[in-house]
């Protein structure tokens, strides 16, 4: 029995000092992500503003604004969020566990979060793929050709968007469910502190199904970032050359927006896919963490933790740095 006391006790010690790490760790990329989806709107909607002058001057069909989609609604948005809140809720619920704190902010904070989740069980899959429609309408219309014709030759440059990633499948959809109704009902509960090695290895393969979710998400928002950026490039490009009326003033102020717009999508391409990463980091790290919590240290965990914690500093620096338009 003494055996018995002695390994809980160094397990939920171990546990402690690693679930305050992850905790350090998530919180960066949590709040980045956020930062990532409102980005991602917005140089949607400054494509779509772009794209409303051709359609205006085009003859048919006679242009309406009313029929604009947004990439992600506000509603899509707060569903993201509001789970990954409480993902970062469900962290530090693991601290103060295994810290033995009695926080009655985090037990209000902590039981709020979970219910709130039991409405949004199944909201989180049509929020993204909702978004992933819109992705993939936007793939398979997007079209540009732009001609430019200097003396007696005449060059033509073309460019097509391929469709992202199929549409989320009926079971993806119910383990999704699955996963944010235990994340909610863990948060709920509040487990005890014997109980939580246990729970932390049951709630192990949820974390996983939502990190690739999100992951799945990025990868749709990368995608179509590339296409929004690849057409207000178009769109300007040809502005400029059709435009006859702008002195050389206005004409080189417009020109230099070209690479400058350029730089923005390569560092955002960049910072989409260090998120990515970075999710997939969380995931590896909380498996890690699951591990520890049986008793099997991870000697890798430290380093999974500081990269972890080093992309959030890093999408920290560079969202903050963002034009707001």
């Amino acid at each position: 029995m003494l055996s018995l006391c002695l390994a809980t006790i160094g397990c939920t010690s171990s546990l402690s000092k690693h679930s305050a790490a992850l905790s350090t760790a998530t919180a960066p990329v949590v709040d980045q992500a956020a930062t990532a989806y409102r980005t991602a709107q917005a140089l949607h909607d400054l494509r779509v503003d772009y794209d409303a002058i051709p359609e205006f001057e085009a003859a048919q069909p006679v242009y309406n604004p009313r029929n604009i989609q947004p990439l992600m609604s506000d509603k899509d948005i707060q569903v993201r969020l509001a789970v990954l809140e409480a993902f970062k809720c469900y962290v530090q619920s693991i601290v103060a566990i295994t810290n033995g704190t009695d926080s009655k902010e985090l037990d209000a904070a902590s039981k709020s979060v979970g219910d709130s989740l039991s409405d949004l069980g199944n909201s989180l899959a049509p929020a993204i793929e909702s978004t992933l429609g819109v992705a993939t309408a936007a793939a398979s219309t997007t079209e540009t050709t732009i001609t430019t014709t200097t003396g007696n030759t005449t060059s033509t440059t073309s460019s097509t968007s391929s469709s992202p990633a199929p549409p989320i499948t009926p079971e993806i959809r119910n383990s999704v469910s699955v996963a944010v109704n235990a994340l909610g009902q863990f948060l709920v509960s509040r487990k005890i502190k014997k109980e939580l090695p246990g729970k932390v290895k049951d709630m192990d393969p949820h974390v996983e199904t939502l990190c690739k979710l999100l992951e799945q998400d990025i990868n749709t928002l990368q995608s179509q970032e590339q296409r929004d950026y690849n057409r207000i490039i178009n769109q300007q490009t040809l502005f400029i050359r059709e435009t006859t009326t702008l002195d050389p003033q206005q004409r080189r102020a417009q020109i230099m927006k070209l690479p400058r717009t350029v730089r923005q999508q390569r560092a955002s391409d960049e910072q989409l896919t260090d998120l990515r990463a970075s999710l997939v980091r969380l995931a590896l790290t909380h498996h890690a963490l699951a591990a520890d919590a049986q008793g099997n240290n991870s000697e890798s965990l430290k380093g999974k933790l500081a990269d972890l914690e080093a992309a959030g500093d890093n999408l920290g620096k560079f969202y903050s740095s963002l034009p707001s338009q």
